[in-house]
């Protein structure tokens, strides 16, 4: 019965005290989507499969009990559940009427699974048979032009990311992050910062062996490619798998579709689609080149990045470790999780900056990420990157990102502070 399966998401009507199993370690967005909380709008919670878009609406169900809500009033759907999803959306209201017919609160997990989702989320909000509606999905599309289109004004959105590093410090234990306790166990986080970069932090990989953590990564990328991605769009797998393959051996490389389609033997227009479908999926982010004209923008090449190092290690080809790459690639997702406009630079010299911001219609920081500081022919190739840059763009400054190196110095009059990944990761 619907009812029944209905019923199996919502743990708390029987025992309330069963959301704190569920909702793990809080997530740093939690508080950001709460401060909307009194905004009647549909709350979007979008990002790549398993990185904790479920865990978090609980967590958002276990604050609405802890204010007083009773737990009848909060109803928990889930369109990956067979029987709910094979069920008509005026069957399911019904059955939702017959459990608690002032049941205020609802929360609908993987909502791209159920067809014709849009105009009966808008129904709901409109007629407003519930107090507030939340709604997760693992589609990019699904959640800007789906319901750009249909819900225009009715919604906010916030991405989900795999596990920030202070996230990961909480899940192995860490209950401390004033800067001299840093300070104090810097080994640690010299060994943790490591492991962050190399495997990643979807939820579940955290504390696994290295074989539990391939199996369950190849799983995720198959799962991506295979349901998020073919069955979504009518796409080859195989197609979707050679070119995700490339790009993910390729993490902050510079690329054009031209050259994927070479490297690949497909057209251009394939490439062009298929990349556009990893997109969606949130494996893959794309940085373009800044120029302030859009017409450069769009000819020169664009670089390439994976939601997560770990599922590039996982699935990649790889010969050799390369930790500067993965370092730059865990920087560029701190970076999107943090909301922030990112673009690369190169002059015609080929001079290069990593990492550049815009702010409205200002460049407001250069970033460098430099791993092996040792080596002097490395820190001298990333210092003159930076610098051709803050005299390009009228900066007085610059970041360089390194694995333990801090100081902050004046070289060619432009002031070059170098942090270690740690430190900046955590905000410090």
């Amino acid at each position: 019965m619907l009812e029944d399966g209905i019923r199996r998401w919502n743990s708390w009507w029987a025992e309330r005290e069963s959301v704190g199993i569920l909702s793990g370690v809080e997530r740093d967005i939690l508080s950001e989507i709460l401060n909307t909380i009194k905004l009647s709008h549909i709350k979007d919670i979008i990002g790549v499969r398993r990185a904790g878009k479920t865990t978090t609406m609980y967590q958002i169900v276990e604050s609405l009990l802890k204010k007083g809500v009773k737990p009848k009033d909060i109803v928990f759907l889930n369109f990956d559940d067979s029987e709910i999803n094979a069920s008509s959306f005026e069957d399911i209201i019904k059955a939702i009427g017959k459990i608690n017919p002032d049941a205020a609160y609802l929360f609908v997990d993987e909502i791209q699974q159920k067809s014709g989702w849009e105009r009966w989320v808008r129904t709901l909000y409109d007629t407003r048979i519930f107090k507030q509606i939340f709604v997760s999905g693992s589609s990019a599309s699904l959640l800007s032009q789906d319901i750009g289109r249909v819900l225009t004004g009715r919604h906010i959105t916030f991405p989900i990311f795999t596990f920030s590093f202070k996230e990961y410090l909480k899940f192995i234990g860490w209950k401390k992050f004033n800067i001299d306790f840093l300070k104090y166990h810097k080994n640690k986080l010299l060994y943790h910062q490591e492991w962050y970069i190399k495997n990643g932090s979807f939820p579940e990989t955290v504390g696994k062996t290295d074989s539990e953590r391939k199996i369950i990564l190849t799983n995720i990328y198959n799962d991506i490619l295979s349901r998020d991605i073919s069955a979504r769009f009518g796409a080859s797998y195989d197609i979707v798998k050679k070119i995700s393959y490339h790009l993910l051996s390729n993490v902050a490389n510079e690329f054009s579709y031209r050259s994927i389609a070479n490297a690949t033997e497909l057209s251009v227009e394939t490439v062009e689609k298929y990349l556009g479908f990893l997109r969606e999926s949130f494996m893959v982010f794309i940085v373009d080149f800044f120029s302030y004209k859009t017409k450069v923008q769009f000819k020169r090449n664009k670089k390439v990045y994976c939601i997560d190092t770990g599922l590039r290690n996982a699935v990649s080809f790889r010969f050799s470790e390369d930790l500067g790459r993965l370092a730059e690639n865990t920087v560029l997702i701190e970076l999107k999780r943090r909301g922030k406009d990112v673009y690369y630079w190169k002059n015609k010299t080929g001079e290069e900056v990593d990492i550049l911001l815009k702010d409205g219609t200002k460049v407001h920081e250069l970033i460098q990420v430099c791993w092996n500081f040792e080596d002097s022919k490395t820190k001298k190739r990333e210092l003159k990157g930076l610098l051709a840059g803050c005299k390009e763009f009228k900066l007085k400054k610059g970041v360089i990102i390194t694995e333990d190196y801090e100081k902050e110095e004046e070289i060619m009059g432009k002031k070059v502070k170098f942090i270690p990944l740690w430190k900046w990761l955590l905000g410090q």
